[in-house]
């Protein structure tokens, strides 16, 4: 397969640990930075981790209620982790740890975990009833198709992230191969506008998965008295 040249690639251990790393390091580095530097007029970097946790507070409120403020350092840190995973593979040298399924599949273990988790300890046993379905007669059927759907999340969730910014890595290393720079320049512009959209989707649908674990009693009460 067609790839362009990786700047660090420590032998016996894979490019995409080595990205992971580097990418933890400098979101690690930036964090410690804003804190040990917070303006009550901030600059650009304190103004951009601002409306991440602005964004984050709005759709956690949004979607889940009042009790989604507990999730916010975990989503935050979705959204800022995989932003910056899309968006080191733009740099020449560089590839996404994104651009890799066992990454993503990672990170939507970890959001398939936690949502049913929280579901059970909200709702306790009852939570379970949602995979039983309206009427007892058809739980044997019904078991089956609400698990099949469950484990289709992860799925999904990984996948979509995978296969955006794998393709637009391979499209913008074609075109750096193939045509002048002009091309690709305007390309990878194009690249960092979807980098930024996968991740906004990626932890929107988090947040979309935990609130229907959430709500899922409710949910199971109104299919029953219809």
């Amino acid at each position: 397969m067609l790839t362009a040249p990786i700047l660090i690639n420590i032998p016996g251990i894979p490019i995409y640990w080595t990205m992971t790393i580097i990418t933890m390091i400098i979101v690690l580095s930036l964090s410690f930075i804003i804190g040990k530097s917070l303006k009550i007029v901030p600059g650009a970097v304190q103004s951009f981790a601002e409306l991440i946790i602005i964004m984050t507070e709005y759709f956690l409120k949004e979607i889940i209620g009042d009790e989604g403020a507990i999730y916010l350092p975990l989503i935050a840190s979705f959204a800022v982790f995989i932003l910056f995973s899309n968006l080191i593979g733009s740099i020449p040298g560089f590839t996404s740890p994104t651009e890799t399924i066992d990454t993503t599949a990672a990170l939507a273990l970890i959001v398939f975990v936690l949502s049913h988790f929280v579901g059970l300890k909200k709702h306790k046993v009852k939570y379970l009833k949602k995979f039983l379905g309206p009427l007892i007669v058809l739980a044997p059927i019904m078991i089956i198709i609400e698990v099949m759907s469950a484990l289709s999340r992860p799925f999904s969730h990984a996948l979509r992230l995978f296969a955006n910014i794998f393709a637009e890595g391979f499209m913008v290393t074609v075109l750096l191969f193939l045509l002048p720079w002009v091309i690709p320049a305007i390309m990878m512009y194009m690249q960092i506008f979807t980098d930024f959209m996968q991740a906004f989707v990626f932890y929107l649908l988090a947040i979309i998965y935990i609130a229907l674990s959430l709500e899922s009693e409710e949910m199971g009460e109104g299919e029953n008295a219809l």
